[in-house]
């Protein structure tokens, strides 16, 4: 998980206007190898594949704006297989999302990821660029273009390791437009998904829509989550065309910009153009620069590992859960009922994931574990990537309650004395933990974590704390995971500073007791 890089960014559970972001290829089959060494697998921090891209030069890829709803930190390149994986294929990334998008439904849905170096190219290597069409186009109805990704094959299906790919016709834009009954937003293309069997479905997200050798559009959305193809609303694509000017002026600058300025002289920070139009009025200026300005501040991680804690007793920490992708942990989280898990909201994925809970180490095997797949997700409907950062997961079964699996109740009163737990990073260096860390936190008063995190909003709805030390607290890993004090659950971890357990810029958790009527209303309608 990064830190506060989440500021502003926008939740999105099943997508806008009932769509659903692209995902899966459907009624395709496992691409060729050496086929299309331009395919990137665009990854979060854990190493999960989130969305697919593109590579446009030696250290570009194309892919999806709305891919940042689930945090890309790097990709991989090299191979159609996500099972054979090592750490010359990865490379970190720096985000240029373009600055006039705010949701799939309304366009402009195409970020580029900035390699920080040149990938091998060669004739004999097993990486090449695509390239992109010369000018704007217009693409004859019908025509027979190709998309590829990683993910599932079929609607709630499993999910893929190998590359697949599938041939889909373009649709007339005016008759997709009357499909979707005019609400299609510009610069995109359809093909697929309608009058025919093939498309993609949620997660080949970012991937290339191909035409003759070239990448034409971007895979965006479907409708609301139906990939049993054929439907009446055929497959949404970014038109790459409409875009050229803005992707050359990024490559020839080799950062990313907003028209002609650059925040302080370099790289503005990840997420900086989340809400951005075009800037009509002063105040709207001022406004952009300051947040802007905030995000610049706010480059460090959102909450994920344990730093400076000590191992809690075995299973003395029944309520805690472990969200996990293929056994993988990655955010965590408290039960506050059988079928219930709490967590944060920026932990939403989009990916199948499952909630293990009952064990005290992730890598062990323990009679006491039981694990469930997430039949729901729920974040808060007001998070906006800052507050109001709480989410709950309904859970494909019932945990069965035992000394080591027990439910949290939520804090009333005033909070006393606190830990927070979790299993990742404890040293803020990529060292995992192999039993759950514990650490004791004091609260501070939110007069004294205002003045200390300056310009960033701590709302009446957060709780702030510090460990007794210097770096103890919180880090990258622990997101969702609780902040109990007196046996309850009284915090949702959130974010942090740039640097883990750093007093100067302490802990923030969501406060659970702001929103225990939405905890009793979603458990009580679900």
């Amino acid at each position: 998980m990064h830190a506060l890089q989440k500021l502003f960014l926008c939740c999105v559970l099943a997508g806008f206007r009932g769509n659903a972001l692209g995902s899966e290829i459907i009624n395709g089959k496992k691409a060729k190898e050496k086929s299309m060494l331009y395919m990137a697998s665009v990854q979060n921090d854990a190493g999960i594949h989130i969305c697919g891209g593109f590579l446009i030069s030696a250290d570009f890829v194309v892919t999806a704006a709305h891919c940042d709803l689930w945090k890309p930190k790097s990709v991989v390149l090299g191979t159609h297989d996500l099972d054979k994986v090592n750490k010359t294929m990865r490379y970190s990334v720096k985000k240029c999302k373009h600055p006039s998008y705010k949701d799939v439904g309304s366009g402009n849905d195409i970020m580029l990821l900035k390699l920080p170096k040149k990938a091998p190219l060669g004739k004999k290597g097993l990486i090449k660029p695509i390239k992109l069409p010369s000018h704007k186009m217009k693409l004859k109805d019908n025509k027979k273009c190709q998309v590829a990704g990683w993910g599932m094959t079929s609607t709630k299906g499993e999910v893929e390791n190998d590359l697949r790919e599938v041939e889909v016709p373009v649709i007339n834009l005016e008759e997709c437009q009357k499909q979707w009954k005019n609400t299609l937003p510009s610069n995109v293309i359809c093909a697929g998904g309608y009058r025919t069997k093939n498309g993609f479905c949620q997660g080949d997200s970012g991937g290339p829509l191909v035409c003759d050798k070239q990448a034409v559009g971007v895979v965006s959305y479907n409708s609301g989550k139906n990939c049993d193809y054929p439907v009446d609303f055929p497959n949404v694509y970014t038109d790459v065309s409409k875009y050229l000017p803005w992707i050359k002026e990024i490559l020839k600058k080799k950062n990313c910009s907003l028209g002609n300025e650059i925040i302080h002289g370099k790289k503005a920070p990840d997420n900086q153009m989340l809400y951005m139009a075009s800037l009509q009025n002063d105040a709207e200026t001022m406004a952009l620069i300051f947040i802007q300005l905030l995000l610049f501040i706010l480059s460090g991680a959102d909450g994920s590992k344990i730093v400076g804690g000590q191992d809690a007793a075995p299973h003395s920490r029944p309520y805690m859960a472990s969200l996990q992708v293929r056994g993988q942990h990655f955010c965590g989280g408290v039960l506050v009922k059988e079928d219930f898990v709490l967590t944060a909201a920026h932990c939403l994925i989009n990916r199948p994931f499952t909630v293990v809970v009952g064990v005290d180490s992730l890598s062990g095997v323990e009679s006491t574990k039981q694990e469930f797949r997430v039949a729901r997700s729920i974040p808060h409907p007001n998070y906006d990537g800052h507050e109001n950062d709480i989410m709950l997961l309904k859970l494909g079964g019932s945990a069965a309650l035992t000394e080591a699996v027990q439910l949290i109740p939520p804090k009333t009163g005033r909070p006393r004395e606190c830990i927070t737990a979790g299993w990742g990073d404890i040293g803020d260096n990529n060292t995992i933990a192999t039993r759950l860390q514990e650490v004791n936190v004091t609260l501070l008063s939110r007069r004294t974590c205002q003045r200390r995190w300056g310009a960033v909003p701590i709302t009446s709805s957060m709780l702030c704390g510090t460990g007794a030390r210097v770096f103890q607290g919180f880090c990258s890993g622990d997101s969702g995971g609780p902040l109990v004090c007196d046996g309850a659950a009284a915090g949702v971890v959130s974010f942090s500073g740039q640097r883990c357990g750093d007093p100067s810029t302490p802990d923030v958790y969501t406060r659970v007791s702001s929103f225990r009527r939405w905890i009793r209303d979603v458990l009580n309608n679900n």
